[in-house]
């Protein structure tokens, strides 16, 4: 749950996120051992966040258009998003937008001015963006009207525009996953929102907006079993709309463990699947990707060792689970949606691996997995929260603390990116 922690000590108050102890189911998953490949010049440190005027904290991911890559950092830039500074500089920003070729050399495209600055404009993007129709489209957490997050477009060459400003309460609040488009729309998710459930601040929505701002909101959850905190986006397949709520549902003390659910494009939403926790099922999913038909993810928590799951989910409901993470010398926490290529699923854990700062893993449909890099702290980055991208035989992907710039945090550094050949 440390990705969980970060997010939440920024935007909501821990109160509303404990998690208690897990339920199991009655059928036992396969264990297969995971393989690691031994560390070689196969992964490279592209880039080093610097902070200020540079970005910080990268934890989305990258996105790949005619061969150059486009990002978001959650801090840094030129605009701060505090009164005070403090003795570091370089950290609280409102976050920006950047680009990075394949070969590292990197540039900010945009800088978020945020709530604090604007009261227009963005702050915080957590998640990548999405390339539709020549532009590049994207949420931030914070910032707007309300400071309750935004909706907005990006041009490749830096021209920035707010397409939807939330306003919480019956609207939804806090956007922390990617957009999903279809039929011209575009589709996402909110934290909170959606009405007073939840502690007041809502249960979370998904919401429709199009490209020329108009919003509205298809499905707001109503906690418990019908879920609640919808950390990730969207996926699309036949037509319908596929995601995860990290808790609601039953098992892991008060909050769930967390669904998979089902909604069509008018907002009719039906729950597929409920976790129960345990080591017998997952708890807290993430993201979902699919694959002839079939729903695969991953969740932080359950398993074996608590150290989170590699599952599939039919549309039908029924799910396997297929992985447990091990944590040390396997990963912990995968937090990321996965890239399919090639017949094979690659993530990133948070934690675990050889040094318990990370890893980079491959697995199969069939749960066959290994670890690819475990990630050592220091100028090669660490924490890696993000999903990754392939392009050209490499995949390429984020950490969120490492690297030689001087920021905050655990492990220094203010994030970097980085390659590993395929």
């Amino acid at each position: 749950m440390k990705r969980l922690l970060r997010i939440v000590g920024i935007f909501v108050t821990a109160a509303l996120f404990g998690c208690g102890g897990n339920s199991a189911i009655s059928t036992s998953p396969p264990t297969v051992l995971a393989q690691q490949r031994p560390m070689s010049s196969e992964y490279k440190s592209l880039y080093s966040f610097k902070g200020t005027p540079d970005g910080a904290s990268p934890l989305a991911g990258l996105t790949a258009v005619n061969g150059v890559l486009y990002g978001t950092t959650l801090n840094g830039s030129v605009n701060y998003c505090s009164a005070s500074c403090g003795s570091n500089d370089c950290y609280l920003g409102c976050g920006t937008v950047y680009k990075v070729s394949a070969s590292g050399a990197e540039h900010v495209i945009y800088n978020f001015s945020g709530g604090f600055n604007s009261g227009t404009d963005g702050a915080w993007p957590y998640a990548g963006l999405l390339a539709y129709n020549g532009m590049l489209y994207g949420t931030t957490g914070g910032g707007g009207t309300g400071d309750h997050g935004t909706v907005f477009e990006v041009s490749t060459s830096g021209t920035e525009g707010v397409l939807y400003r939330f306003a919480g309460g019956s609207d939804g609040g806090f956007p922390a996953a990617g957009l999903t488009a279809a039929n011209g729309k575009l589709y996402g998710t909110t934290v909170v929102g959606g009405g007073s459930g939840c502690g007041g601040a809502g249960c979370g929505t998904v919401f429709e907006v199009s490209t020329s701002g108009g919003e509205r909101v298809l499905y707001a959850f109503k906690g418990g079993s019908d879920g609640q905190r919808l950390y990730s986006g969207l996926t699309l397949l036949d037509g319908k709309l596929y995601g995860s709520t990290l808790e609601g549902g039953a098992g892991c003390g008060t909050t769930g463990c967390g669904t998979i659910f089902e909604i069509s494009k008018l907002g009719k939403k039906r729950t597929l699947y409920t976790f129960a926790g345990g080591a017998t099922d997952g708890a807290f999913p993430n993201g979902l990707t699919a694959n002839n038909g079939v729903l695969f993810g991953t969740t932080e928590g359950g398993g074996t060792k608590s150290s989170g799951t590699f599952f599939q989910v039919t549309t039908a409901g029924k799910e396997s689970l297929l992985y447990s993470f091990q944590d040390i010398p396997d990963g912990n926490g995968p937090g990321a949606n996965l890239l399919l290529s090639k017949g094979a699923f690659y993530g990133t854990t948070i934690g675990g691996g050889t040094k318990g700062l990370g890893s980079v893993f491959k697995v199969t449909p069939q749960g066959e997995e290994s670890v690819l890099y475990s990630f050592a702290g220091g100028a090669g980055g660490s924490d890696p929260e993000a999903p990754v991208v392939a392009l050209k035989h490499k995949i390429y992907g984020t950490t969120y603390q490492g690297g030689s710039g001087d920021c905050s945090g655990s492990q220094g550094g203010c994030g970097t990116v980085f390659d590993l050949k395929l």
